[in-house]
């Protein structure tokens, strides 16, 4: 079994930013696949089965893009042909992604201490966004200034997603009917599982040129559902309540209060 398999989500029509992607991965030391991305620009979200546009007004608060679907089905196309791999993990690739000289060092560094079952039961490591609240540092890293951590409130950006291969095939079994896009889709399934890990400094960030897979070009007046706010605000409580929940059953657990990287209040 090789230790993992990396997989470069990029459109068709995006060559500029498969060439600086693949420049900054070479240069990391860090082998991977480009996977065609799914292109949804066009798509209308009622003809795929797969999307429940109701509960996506009703739990998220308004509709999804063609767009947010094409993103979503790619990070699936991913997780299915990591499972069809020998690979022990997967690492699932924005091509909108900055990376960081170490990227290497850390990604080995994190997948060490995975194997050596530092974090049971995880599923998903969010190497694209650090963690800013409701976690539980874990351990400090040697090729950073960082620490590995158990994340009750996922970072919700999807630039670079470790997964397990047990995190894969869960993944999957839920990921369907699509109420809503694909990162705040894994932090609401990770605040129930209470299976994700990330860190205080993660080696991939956005680039922060605008999505080209995630474009929505639908008014927002369109979108939106009635009383969105109100919707969201009751997404982010709950969401926050199951994450503070894991994190007070968690500290309690390990016998530690860990509390000490700073965490945000809000």
């Amino acid at each position: 079994m090789t230790q993992f398999s990396a997989y470069l989500i990029n459109l068709d029509s995006s060559t500029e930013r498969l060439n600086v992607a693949t420049a900054q991965l070479d240069q990391a030391g860090i082998p991977f696949e480009r996977i065609s991305a799914f292109d949804g620009r066009q798509l209308d979200p009622l003809t795929r089965p797969e999307y429940d546009e109701a509960r996506a007004c009703s739990w998220f608060g308004r509709k999804l893009s063609g767009g947010e679907l094409g993103c979503y089905f790619s990070h699936v196309d991913v997780a299915r042909r990591f499972l069809e791999s020998d690979a022990r993990y997967g690492l699932a690739l924005e091509d909108d992604l900055t990376c960081a000289p170490n990227a290497r060092a850390v990604l080995d560094e994190v997948m060490s201490d995975l194997t050596a079952g530092i974090a049971p039961g995880w599923h998903m490591v969010n190497l694209g966004r650090p963690v800013k609240r409701f976690f539980s540092p874990i351990k400090a890293l040697n090729a950073d200034d960082a620490q590995l951590c158990r994340a009750h409130y996922f970072p919700d950006t999807t630039t670079a997603i470790l997964w397990s291969r047990a995190g894969a095939e869960a993944f999957l079994k839920a990921a369907y009917p699509i109420f809503m896009p694909v990162d705040h889709f894994l932090r609401y399934w990770g605040v129930q599982t209470n299976a994700g890990v990330g860190l205080t400094q993660v080696p991939f960030t956005p680039s922060g040129a605008e999505s080209d897979i995630n474009t929505a070009k639908k008014p927002k007046d369109v979108r939106r559902a009635r009383f969105y706010q109100l919707r969201k605000q009751r997404r982010l409580y709950v969401n926050k309540l199951a994450a503070k929940r894991h994190q007070w059953a968690f500290d309690r657990d390990q016998g530690h209060d860990a509390t000490p990287v700073a965490q945000a209040a809000s």
